[in-house]
């Protein structure tokens, strides 16, 4: 089993050696693709945008019972981390069903946006976000996941090295 018969280094898969990865086949290419890509851009940034209004308004609740006891404390702590991760999956999730690092940075950008407004300080003082500890934990935790699911998803799009000729 060659490589001249149509199968791969090993003899198991078709293609050979040259030949492109079956993702990058797959893309659309030219001014439709850029095009495809803008659109999803431009609807996944208010998508963001919307998405940390609601879960910086959410992280509020974080701190509701906070006093009451160890117990709430606990639960608290426990939701935050179940909210980040459930995050990062979305971004990681945005990126996967437009196969684009770009998307996952439009939503990263819209959350993070709104995070920098939502802390921005005012006269009467911080209205959302805190300075509590747990919202702290919010702000920090969002952010890296967040920067996490964006590197993330592009490393699965590197090109593959070709393997060496024999």
């Amino acid at each position: 089993m060659g490589s001249g018969d149509g199968h791969g280094r090993d003899g198991i898969g078709p293609g050979t050696a040259g030949s492109a990865p079956p993702a990058a086949a797959a893309r659309p290419s030219g001014p439709l693709s850029g095009a495809l890509t803008g659109l999803t851009c431009a609807v996944l940034l208010p998508l963001g945008a919307t998405t940390g209004l609601v879960g910086s308004f959410g992280a509020g609740w974080l701190t509701r019972y906070w006093d009451a006891g160890a117990i709430p404390q606990v639960l608290a702590g426990a939701g935050l981390l179940a909210f980040v991760a459930l995050l990062y999956g979305a971004c990681r999730l945005v990126a996967w069903g437009s196969r684009r690092q770009s998307a996952a940075l439009a939503f990263a950008a819209g959350y993070l946006a709104t995070l920098v407004v939502l802390v921005a300080y005012l006269p009467g003082g911080d209205v959302v976000i805190t300075g509590h500890l747990m919202h702290y934990g919010y702000l920090f935790g969002t952010m890296l996941a967040l920067v996490i699911g964006v590197v993330h998803s592009g490393l699965s799009r590197l090109p593959s090295r070709p393997s060496p000729a024999r």
